[in-house]
Order: C-alpha cells, then sequence, then structure tokens
C-alpha cells in the first residue's frame, strides 16, 4: 500500500513536532495509511507529491504558513496534481484558521482525510503564488524582522510589532486596478452590500498593504474579514497606524471575528497593478519577499485544490 506523505517541518512554530506522539493519537488504521516526511530548507516537496499523487491524495503538510506556501508553490509547479491538506503546527497558523481547520493537529489530520476538496482562488504577486495574501509596508517589515529573530512564538511577533510600530512611515501608491462590477441587486447581495458599507477608494498611502485571499492573518487577527478564498477576487486591505489610545480601544477589533475598526479599510479587485513611491520590502504568506516599488497583483479562480473540513464556510 502507497502511504499518504504527512510532510513536516520540525522547525515549525515552536520547534516542538513530534509526529510520534500525533501518530499516537490516531486510530490504528490511520496510522497505516500515512507516512510522516521530515522536510527543512529548500522543501524538496516533489517525490512526496508525486507520492500522495500514486496514494490517491491529498497530501499533507504540517507546519506554518511559511511552510504551507512552500507547499502551494511546489505544487503549482507541478502542475497542482493533488489537493493540499494544511495540519497547523505554526506560531500563526492564518491559512488554517481562515479554513476553519481545526488548531489541534491530531484532529485536523482525522478530519482533512474525511473531508472534501474546495477550488480554492490562488493569489499571485509578480507571477508567484500564494495561498493566503501577500502585502507591503507594516506587515511585511514585521514579517522580514521576525523571519531573522531568535525564537518564535507570539511574544518574539509582539516585540518586533512594536518596534517597527514606532518607527515604520507611510509609502504612497499609485494604482491600475480592475474591480468588480456592482453585484445583482438580490435580496443576499443587498445583504451583503449593507454589511460591507459602500465600497471604498483605493487609498493613496498606505501604513500596511494587503491583498488576501482568506479572512485571517494569523493569531487571530482578522485582517480581511470580507475575503472569500472561492469568490474569483482578492481583498485589498490597508491599515492606518494606530495611536497610544487606538492600541487600547482599535486594535483589540482586529481580533474579535466581526469586529469593526477604523483602523481597518477593505475592498476587492480582480487585478491590480501598484505602485509605491519607494522599494518597500513584501511578504507573501508571511515569507519575506524581495523589496519592490512596483507590484502586479492577479487571482486565478478556482485554481488551487485545497483539502478541508466540513466546517469551511466556503463553496
Amino acid at each position: 500500500m502507497i502511504r499518504t506523505p504527512l510532510v513536516y517541518n520540525p522547525r515549525s512554530g515552536h520547534g516542538r513536532m513530534d509526529p510520534a506522539a500525533l501518530l499516537a493519537r490516531l486510530p490504528g488504521e490511520v496510522r497505516a495509511r500515512l507516512e510522516p516526511v521530515p522536510l527543512e530548507l529548500p522543501f524538496d516537496y516533489e517525490p512526496w507529491i508525486r507520492q500522495a499523487l500514486a496514494a490517491g491524495g491529498p497530501i499533507l503538510v504540517w507546519g506554518g504558513d511559511g511552510t504551507l506556501h512552500h507547499a502551494g508553490a511546489a505544487l503549482a509547479g507541478l502542475g497542482l496534481p493533488v489537493p493540499l491538506g494544511a495540519v497547523p503546527g505554526g506560531s500563526g497558523n492564518g491559512l488554517v484558521r481562515g479554513l476553519r481547520t481545526p488548531l489541534d493537529p491530531a484532529g485536523a489530520v482525522l478530519r482533512l482525510l474525511e473531508g472534501r476538496d474546495l477550488a480554492m482562488d490562488l493569489g499571485r504577486l509578480d507571477g508567484a503564488p500564494f495561498l493566503n495574501l501577500c502585502g507591503t509596508g507594516f506587515e511585511a517589515e514585521v514579517a522580514l524582522a521576525f523571519d531573522r529573530a531568535q525564537g518564535r512564538g507570539l511574544r518574539t511577533y509582539v516585540r518586533q510589532c512594536v518596534g517597527l510600530w514606532r518607527r515604520h512611515r507611510e509609502a504612497g501608491l499609485r494604482w491600475e486596478a480592475e474591480r468588480p462590477a456592482p453585484e445583482a441587486p438580490g435580496r443576499l447581495e443587498r445583504l451583503r452590500a449593507a454589511w460591507r458599507g459602500p465600497e471604498p477608494e483605493l487609498p493613496e498611502s498606505a501604513w500596511s498593504l494587503c491583498f488576501a485571499n482568506l479572512p485571517q492573518y494569523g493569531s487571530g487577527l482578522w485582517i480581511a474579514p470580507g475575503a472569500d478564498p472561492a469568490d474569483g477576487l482578492l481583498s485589498w486591505v490597508r491599515l492606518r497606524r494606530p495611536g497610544l489610545f487606538d492600541i487600547l480601544a482599535e486594535v483589540p477589533q482586529l481580533f474579535r471575528e466581526g469586529g469593526r475598526t477604523p483602523l481597518r479599510q477593505e475592498g476587492r479587485l480582480l487585478r491590480a497593478v501598484v505602485r509605491l513611491d519607494r522599494p518597500c520590502p513584501w511578504h507573501m504568506d508571511g515569507e519575506p519577499a524581495p523589496a519592490r516599488d512596483r507590484a502586479e497583483i492577479t487571482v486565478e479562480k478556482g485554481a488551487f485544490p485545497m483539502r478541508v473540513t466540513s466546517d469551511c464556510p466556503f463553496r
């Protein structure tokens, strides 16, 4: 019997990945179907994608958003032959939180093996694929600093955020964008439009700017509450720099599902070219990307096969 690969990054999260402990919590017939595979940079996923295909898919990848980003890029490079099943094992777990996958790894494995496949949109930054989001400004500076930091976890992330909050400045923006046509005036569409409010104009500057396929950034931060990974659109989100009062009164709203705050401005687009007034760092799924002052953002509707659980709200 060809076993389904459970690929994991031993360095994800806090570096305490224990596949034996995970497998011990699974029924014997499930353990017999899985092959744990440790994989670190440079992440050669190809042989394990081919094994997953021979086993009938999916490929299970246990790790953080960066590990899953590299798995998604490898799948895209091979023509997306099998679905990706994302098992949470990182510090932020933005992708799996957005898909409502259980945060317990063993529970996630069980639910994903009995789950369904979602034809998820695939975002691209200058042609390079991303699964959850990409962005520039403050969040990209944080991703770069976090990547270089000693240690992982929420405490390290918060420390980097505080330091960059003090010194990061806005970038000016110029746009060429294609936006969605107004929705037909059905009852459901009117309710959605009332919830979202008027579609905002594209911003002329941003302290932090991201393009999101899913609602969560990671660690429970709802960066793009209106994002839907199966609608053929990306959400653009501009975050305003919070003042001291905002950190207490408004930032907590970003960590509440349905929370509203003037710090966050969100709209939708089909594609865009954005020009910045200076080269700035970017990130894809939290992984640092080269600095640039021009970026083309595109989305391929339904292009990426993602294995999800029955709790996933998207179709």
